[in-house]
């Protein structure tokens, strides 16, 4: 079966080791704000599964807290980082690298998933979306709940859109140049890094991202479709409903049996 990261490629390839750098995002408010749904909506999590788990930022301070995790990514590179900041803090968390509509945990069951970070804009047919709702809905015990967020239509098509972005660091260089297809819905992001050797000089490297974008009602509908119940889609860090300003829409699912 191909896999459903048709927008991947050799995504984070080069990107994984300068991954937390360049995100500016304030992970400690982001678990916060995963938890207050899970109270908003009477679920207690004990046992997470991190689906697109990237470098660990949010699998791991959700360990520190004491719940189980376990952290799965399709990018080698990726898991390698997280399993070495896992070990920098004394943290056993086990990392698969691995496709999650793919992936089987043997002898466990989740309560919770997650996927943060527009993972599932990485998905990029109906198709693999489907088999992502099909293989969450397989590791959640009755009752579980899957948290996951998605970049908006105006971030897609307007932040991202037909921008190119570029950031000089003290031993990297990126250059970040995007294209939006209006009529697949899909952003096309190819970057370029420039990466200092030993020696003082430079090594460029290139990698390709693509995402789709995918509306709150295609989820719903696809709830629907795949014995979910959908318990809220909200404007990202609020209770409020998705709007068409906003960067980020979050959404949590219940599966129903």
């Amino acid at each position: 079966m191909p896999s459903a990261w048709n927008g991947m490629d050799d995504a984070y390839s080069v990107l994984a080791r300068f991954y937390d750098l360049c995100m500016e995002a304030d992970y400690a408010q982001w678990v916060h704000y995963l938890l207050a749904l899970c109270r908003h909506h009477g679920h207690r999590p004990e046992q997470i599964i991190d689906l697109g788990c990237g470098t660990g930022n949010l699998t791991l301070p959700l360990a520190q807290q004491g719940f189980r995790l376990t952290g799965v990514d399709l990018s080698k590179e990726m898991i390698a980082q997280a399993q070495a900041k896992a070990a920098q803090y004394g943290l056993e968390i086990p990392f698969y690298a691995a496709d999650l509509t793919e992936f089987l945990a043997a002898g466990s069951s989740f309560d919770t998933a997650i996927s943060g970070c527009d993972v599932l804009n990485y998905v990029i047919t109906p198709e693999g979306l489907q088999r992502a709702f099909a293989s969450v809905y397989q590791l959640l015990s009755p009752g579980g709940f899957w948290l996951f967020d998605l970049n908006s239509a105006w971030k897609l098509e307007e932040i991202y859109g037909d921008q190119s972005y570029a950031d000089l660091r003290d031993d990297f260089a990126y250059f970040w140049d995007n294209t939006y297809d209006e009529s697949s819905g899909i952003c096309t992001m190819d970057l370029t890094f420039f990466v200092q050797t030993a020696e003082g000089l430079y090594t460029r490297s290139t990698e390709r991202h693509r995402q789709k974008l995918w509306l709150p009602d295609q989820i719903a509908e696809l709830c629907e479709e795949s014995g979910f119940q959908l318990c809220g889609s909200y404007d990202f860090l609020t209770l409020d409903p998705v709007s068409s300003h906003s960067e980020r829409w979050q959404f949590i699912l219940r599966k129903k049996n």
